[in-house]
């Protein structure tokens, strides 16, 4: 009998104010406790402003209204950041940061623990899908990263 491939991807389940992002672990550069940002100027409201971290400037951003929340949807502050590792090798910042609104979770994945969602996807989103009994995002970081990147 031959042995089965059955490779687990380490990711890691973030909450948000109604639903999970879900991340591979690469992706995380660090888990901080939340902390006050320097809200910018003339910047989306999507932003919530500026943290300074590791001697950098790092924009710090709120999922659901990247996503297409309407503006004014009341978003609870955070409960920590996740620091998140650009995942584009082109210019711009090498961090930026996610407000979640719990403490995330690693789970270890293989294909038959994920079952694709057929739901309307937002522009921040890549696929809905679900996780034993709960449902999470993939993030599209490759729109997430984009957008920073029109933030001076």
């Amino acid at each position: 009998m031959a042995a089965q491939d059955t490779s687990e991807l380490a990711c890691v389940l973030i909450p948000l104010a109604e639903k999970h992002l879900l991340l591979p672990s690469v992706t995380v550069a660090e888990i901080a406790p939340w902390r006050r940002v320097r809200k910018q100027p003339e910047t989306p409201d999507w932003l919530l402003g500026m943290l300074g971290w590791r001697g950098e400037n790092i924009p710090v951003l709120q999922f659901e209204l990247m996503n297409g929340a309407p503006a004014g949807t009341p978003i609870k502050p955070g409960r920590c950041l996740i620091i998140m590792n650009r995942t584009r090798h082109r210019g711009g910042r090498a961090f930026y940061a996610l407000a979640a609104a719990g403490l995330p979770r690693i789970v270890h994945l293989t294909d038959e623990d994920v079952t694709n969602l057929p739901v309307r996807l937002g522009p921040a989103e890549t696929a809905t899908v679900r996780l034993g009994t709960e449902n999470a995002v993939v993030p599209n970081l490759s729109y997430v990263e984009e957008q920073l990147a029109t933030i001076r």
